[in-house]
């Protein structure tokens, strides 16, 4: 089964094989394994590229080898549900990603795309997050909220 270390060496070589000089290369960041914890069987945790920030599931176990390329599946989190990706590798097998950032072309250094790695692990990990999810979802907006809403978006 694939293990942090694993994925940030296969990513490693996709950036210097691949990504180099491209525009949507943030050539402040590197790629980083942050926050993989143990998730039932498998392992849950972010990975920085200098090119996007995904949240990855990494199978420890053959329950997932039977899953087809590109299909969506849907993982219970403690703060709730989210789509995951499946994609195969003949390198490093069977991984699953949850996109964060499509971009990270914006942030300053990998410092600041570090504490966002965590923060982000800490609050998919946490059941406080979907409480107060459903509590403000079951929150009616005032007229002025609903319109402050729309031009937050």
């Amino acid at each position: 089964m694939t293990t942090p270390d694993e994925l940030v060496r296969h990513f490693a070589a996709i950036y210097v094989e691949r990504m180099q000089g491209l525009p949507i290369v943030n050539p402040e960041l590197s790629v980083e394994a942050v926050a993989f914890e143990p998730f039932e069987a498998h392992q849950l945790g972010v990975l920085i590229s200098p090119w996007f920030m995904n949240l990855f599931l990494l199978p420890g176990d053959d329950s997932m080898n039977e899953l087809a390329q590109g299909d969506s599946v849907k993982i219970e989190l403690p703060s709730g549900a989210y789509d995951f990706t499946v994609s195969h590798d003949d390198a490093i097998g069977t991984l699953l990603s949850a996109i964060l950032f499509r971009t990270v072309a914006d942030f300053p250094d990998q410092e600041t795309a570090r504490a966002i790695a965590e923060e982000t692990a800490r609050l998919v990990r946490s059941e406080d997050e979907l409480k107060d999810q459903k509590k403000q979802a079951a929150k009616p907006l005032s007229r002025r909220e609903f319109f402050a809403n729309l031009g937050a978006g």
